[in-house]
Formats: structure tokens, C-alpha cells, sequence
């Protein structure tokens, strides 16, 4: 079966995605909807957070120079940037 008969979950998954690597959006399902396409790289520059992850850091204190939507994390905490230049964070527990 080719890739365009199978549905989206059935695809193989992209753990790693680049920049230029495509996705499909669904532009206005309210209203007249219309399936298009974006990129990794316009999508997550135009969004909202604008996450970036930083693996085990621990930041000095809870007003660092930072940018909003980063997260960061160490053993103990995850770390938010809830606005620029300013983190919370909440402590880690074995489940």
C-alpha cells in the first residue's frame, strides 16, 4: 500500500523532524475548511510558545535571562519559562 492510501497513523513517525520537513494543517475547520501544508520551521517560529528544550540544565535562579516557552530540566525539576525572563518549576516524582 502506497503512503497516500494509508490514514496519518499509520504513517512510519518522524521522532527527529527538521526545519524544512513538512506537516499537514487543517486552515479554518470552523468555517470553509482546507487542507494545506507547513513547515517544522514556520510552525513552531509562528507559534504561540515557541518552545525550546534544553536537556539537564539548572538555571541559577528563577529570573535568568530566558525566553518564553523555553523548558529546561535537571533530576530534580522542570523548569517554564512562563514569560521572558522569568521561570517556575516543579519538582519531579518517581510514578
Amino acid at each position: 500500500m502506497s503512503d497516500r492510501a494509508k490514514k496519518i497513523t499509520e504513517l512510519t513517525a518522524l521522532t527527529a523532524p527538521s526545519a524544512d520537513d513538512l506537516m499537514v494543517i487543517v486552515d479554518s475547520p470552523s468555517g470553509t475548511p482546507v487542507t494545506k501544508y507547513v513547515t517544522v520551521g514556520n510552525f513552531l517560529g509562528n507559534s504561540a510558545a515557541n518552545v525550546t528544550i534544553f536537556n539537564t540544565t539548572t538555571p541559577a535562579n528563577s529570573t535568568i535571562t530566558v525566553k518564553k516557552g523555553t523548558i529546561m530540566f535537571d533530576s530534580s525539576f522542570l523548569y517554564i519559562a512562563t514569560a521572558n525572563n522569568t521561570l517556575k518549576r516543579v519538582a519531579l516524582t518517581a510514578f
